[in-house]
């Protein structure tokens, strides 16, 4: 990661001379050396992508829920601050209105609170959270260093759903994480099976975007991989929201197709297809003979899913009555849920499995606000993600960027019926599509023809494989683009390299990075 000025290329009717400088974001001058070995710049890259390869090693636990990942994201952060102090870039600060309020908002209702600790504890890991997500932002600011995080999220998730596949199959209860409250639900080192699910879900959505393995024989081994330990963990939750990611990919690729009539059509399909599905198999029917199948994976999924919709409908009801004993403005405090749903001998005790209204009734209508516009703004810098292509180095590091919202809507949907706003892995896509949005966004300073369309150059998709090295060149030859030789691939990356012109492609540059 460096801070860069990229030489000027020759003036063409196509691309303006600014556009190498947006390219790369910050570049370097032509000749200047790579962060030397032992650098901050290199530390604070390595500590983040060790911290997102031992994400799911979040058991045991300690003080405030912390796990032993939490070393290494408080390294990350710590790396991150050293290095951007040694350089000149602007630091980056995406949703920093939102949180700030939500943040705000808990506080004021743990003053107002009978549980002051325990909101304390709560606003501690809102504020790291944030702050590893404001690092991660500018530390991935670098096409090399994303390269490297989406590769090493991959490649680490084809891994750990490995081990837990080969513990499941040898029957090595430490390792799959059974406990006797969750019975045969397999969660791994997560300590939830809903959480290991949000992980496997968001992870094959990575593997596509980032086109890691480079081989698709190993792409699609690895993808397989994820869904096994997926189905392992026995969550509805995860499944439904992972198949939302699916149908958001096709409903992108038939716009990039086929416009607005693409995503009519294929919305249409899915739509008649479910309900032909559950025309033919009722719900209520496919319950019960899940529930009668004395198949342990079907028992307690899909058999389970009618105790699990009930409880959560108490869950609700108990979460309005306590949001109606506060004052409608403070709420009863961060975390509070729980503790106050036993104290007041509510027949369902838990949290409240729903984060909009857990925002509501833990910290009032100021932390709902808070919350709907931390979503907003994810929304205002995911759209142009799909909407236009990314510059050269970022369409490198990321073939796919659609993935990358794809597997943010996946995490994101959970929050319905689960409380994944301290889920880690959602602040790293939230930071990641930051990064995307921001380059994106940048293509509204290219000229406009008389045509009306974005003088956009033609900015190949390039599949690289985890050392950002590897590319599969026949990919690009059925789009009709010339890819880079791999050996300017590194230069291409950095922004120092714009790709050669080749023949003129089929189709329009704002289907660049368009589902396959």
């Amino acid at each position: 990661m460096t801070t860069v000025i990229a030489r000027s290329p020759a003036p063409d009717p196509i691309t303006p001379p600014s556009w190498p400088a947006l390219a790369g974001g910050t570049a370097r001058t032509a000749g200047a050396p790579r962060p030397p070995r032992g650098s901050a710049e290199r530390a604070a890259v390595c500590t983040l992508v060790a911290a997102i390869v031992f994400q799911p090693i979040l058991h045991p636990t300690g003080p405030g829920n912390s796990s032993p990942v939490d070393i290494l994201t408080v390294a990350s952060i710590v790396t991150a601050l050293i290095a951007m102090a040694g350089t000149r870039r602007k630091l980056r600060a995406p949703y920093v209105l939102p949180v700030f309020l939500y943040v705000a908002a808990g506080a004021a209702s743990g003053l107002a609170s009978s549980l002051p600790g325990t909101a304390l504890v709560t606003l501690a890991v809102d504020a790291l959270l944030f702050t590893w997500c404001l690092a991660a932002v500018n530390v991935l600011s670098a096409p090399r260093a994303l390269r490297y995080a989406v590769a090493a999220w991959s490649w680490s998730g084809i891994g750990w759903a490995a081990v837990v596949i080969i513990a499941w199959l040898g029957h090595i209860s430490f390792i799959e994480g059974l406990t006797a409250t969750e019975g045969n639900r397999v969660m791994f080192t997560f300590g939830d099976p809903n959480y290991a699910s949000w992980y496997w879900g968001s992870t094959v959505l990575v593997v596509y975007a980032a086109r890691t393995p480079a081989k698709r024989w190993l792409r699609v081994t690895g993808t397989v991989l994820l869904l096994w330990a997926l189905i392992l963990t026995e969550s509805n939750g995860g499944a439904l929201a992972l198949s939302a990611g699916v149908t958001f990919l096709l409903l992108v690729r038939g716009h990039r197709r086929h416009g607005w009539a693409g995503v009519a059509a294929i919305g249409l399909t899915i739509g008649l297809a479910v309900t032909a599905f559950f025309t033919v198999l009722p719900l209520n029917q496919l319950r019960h003979w899940a529930a009668n199948s004395h198949q342990a994976l079907l028992v307690n999924s899909l058999g389970r899913s009618g105790q699990s919709t009930s409880e959560r409908s108490l869950l609700i009801r108990e979460s309005v009555q306590l949001y109606e004993r506060s004052d409608g403005v403070v709420g009863l405090g961060p975390a509070s849920t729980k503790p106050m749903t036993a104290a007041l001998l509510y027949p369902y005790v838990n949290e409240a499995h729903d984060d909009y209204l857990a925002a509501l009734t833990e910290r009032g209508a100021l932390g709902l606000l808070a919350f709907l516009l931390l979503g907003a703004s994810a929304v205002s810098r995911a759209s142009p993600v799909v909407r236009r292509p990314l510059s050269a180095p970022f369409a490198a590091a990321v073939p796919r960027p659609a993935g990358i919202v794809a597997a943010l809507i996946t995490v994101s949907l959970n929050s319905f019926y689960e409380e994944v706003q301290h889920f880690r892995v959602l602040w790293l896509l939230l930071a990641i599509v930051a990064v995307l949005g921001r380059d994106a966004a940048r293509g509204r300073l290219w000229p406009r023809p008389r045509g009306g369309r974005p003088a956009v150059p033609v900015v190949p998709v390039v599949p690289v494989v985890a050392a950002g090295r590897g590319l599969d060149r026949r990919a690009g030859l059925r789009q009709g683009r010339r890819q880079p030789h791999p050996r300017h691939l590194d230069r291409l990356l950095e922004g120092e390299e714009e790709p050669g012109p080749g023949p003129p492609p089929r189709r329009h540059a704002d289907e660049l990075g368009a589902v396959e």
